[in-house]
């Protein structure tokens, strides 16, 4: 390791990439290190303790009173440098940032007492749904970070969407050390069928999902579900980053995707916060957050049919279903806040082949939500016409991106493209099959 009184610059940004990361981290594919700097504290966690990867940089998202104000990127050892040098340097970078906070809140620095550290509180029971298919060591870890939830009414479902009695014995050995934990068998293969199975089986006012390859911040559930103060709002996200950055897939689809939308509290609806900038404005629901982290009102989402069991991974469609009910949730008059206080850490597939199946599915999900949205919509063909000028604009923001980010693989724009093609026969292959085996009737407890 460096001396401690190394200098390790904060790398300026030359742009960033799809998923809010500095892109100076992507001019190599060697590991990266991740973690959180809060400032108040000058705590430093990297996610995970894994050091023996030889990183040759590091990416902290840095914290004042629980408000992301953005990711770093430090070259060099990320241990070298002191607390007091650290914050010295993030202060530099992200000073705006650091004023911007202290102003709204009229706050300082280190004073744990900033208003906005204290999440509003939202009475209601909350079921906190979790899909798997036998990953068991992933499911483990995910249930050892959502444990010490404090907050009162929760219960922790593990839906085993391919039944195993590993993970059943898994879950069993959970809910002996905590009551909240309970497992549930959905043998129909499909994401969408896996959640909806658990939303018939909880009562809960509000649902929560995340995927069992996720790792929640302890204060994930209190933001994720602190929009719900305001009655208007009938869906939330969180923002998710990378748990680690070790292999060049791990890389390349952060370079390429990623699932942050950013560090700053945004609402969509149909009135004061529409987002007509968009394309496809709210069809195309890349902005609005990840199935990896989302929450929903039970009522309403039950009210609009669940997850469409003719998407989501598992069917035919491969992917969409995430977007489809959030944006569902704006187009029936609700509002969707994305909430970055909400954290959590997703584990990225390492190998090529997995990235790139994972890109190929995105295609055909995206297309095939599109092609329900066709299909089933009337409003579809004006948000279409909107959409004309956005997407000149947007052709012409992509030409003037910066070097590190258009320096994109050409191989998985290639395989998305692939997919998107395939979307819409595959989402009709989709759709008769779903009904054929009446996954319709899953949200019922059918």
């Amino acid at each position: 390791m460096t001396n401690s009184n190394t200098k390790i610059p904060i790398t300026p940004e030359p742009g960033i990439t799809p998923g809010f990361l500095p892109a100076a981290a992507f001019l190599h594919m060697g590991a990266t290190a991740v973690g959180t700097f809060d400032l108040e504290t000058e705590s430093r966690v990297l996610m995970p303790m894994e050091l023996g990867h030889g990183n040759r940089d590091a990416l902290l998202l840095v914290r004042l009173h629980g408000q992301p104000l953005g990711m770093v990127h430090l070259r060099g050892e990320p241990l070298a440098l002191g607390k007091a040098e650290l914050t010295e340097l993030v202060e530099q970078q992200l000073e705006a940032r650091v004023r911007s906070h202290e102003n709204s809140f009229g706050c300082v620095m280190s004073d744990p007492r900033c208003p906005s550290s204290v999440a509003p509180d939202v009475p209601g029971s909350v079921a906190v749904i979790i899909p798997t298919v036998g990953r068991t060591e992933l499911l483990d870890r995910c249930l050892t970070s959502l444990t010490p939830i404090a907050r009162g009414g929760v219960e922790i479902m593990v839906v085993d969407n391919r039944p195993a009695a590993r993970t059943r014995e898994l879950v069993s050995n959970w809910s002996a050390r905590d009551r909240r934990v309970r497992y549930v068998g959905e043998p129909r293969p499909g994401l969408s069928v896996a959640r909806n199975r658990g939303l018939a089986e909880t009562q809960a006012e509000f649902v929560a999902f995340v995927d069992d390859d996720v790792v929640v911040d302890q204060a994930w559930l209190t933001w994720l579900l602190a929009p719900y103060a305001d009655a208007r709002v009938a869906a939330t996200s969180g923002m998710v980053l990378p748990r680690e950055l070790v292999t060049a897939a791990q890389k390349r689809f952060e370079q390429y995707a990623g699932f942050c939308k950013g560090f700053d509290r945004r609402s969509y609806d149909l009135q004061a916060n529409r987002s007509d900038e968009r394309l496809l404005y709210p069809y195309w629901g890349g902005i609005f957050g990840s199935g990896n982290s989302m929450s929903f009102r039970r009522a309403e989402l039950v009210a609009a049919g669940g997850f469409d069991p003719a998407l989501g991974a598992g069917s035919i469609a491969a992917a969409g279903e995430d977007m489809d009910a959030m944006s569902n949730a704006i187009l029936r008059g609700g509002q969707l806040v994305y909430e970055p206080r909400s954290l959590c850490w997703h584990e990225h597939r390492r190998d090529e082949e997995g990235l790139r199946n994972q890109l190929f599915s995105y295609g055909v999900g995206l297309t095939a939500m599109l092609t329900k949205a066709i299909t089933h919509d009337v409003k579809f063909a004006s948000a279409s016409a909107r959409s004309v000028p956005v997407a000149w604009r947007m052709r012409r923001r992509r030409a003037a991106r910066s070097s590190a980010v258009a320096a994109l693989p050409r191989e998985l724009a290639r395989i998305e493209r692939q997919g998107m093609l395939r979307g819409p026969i595959m989402y009709m292959r989709a759709v008769h099959s779903a009904r054929r085996r009446r996954l319709d009737e899953v949200i019922n407890g059918g």
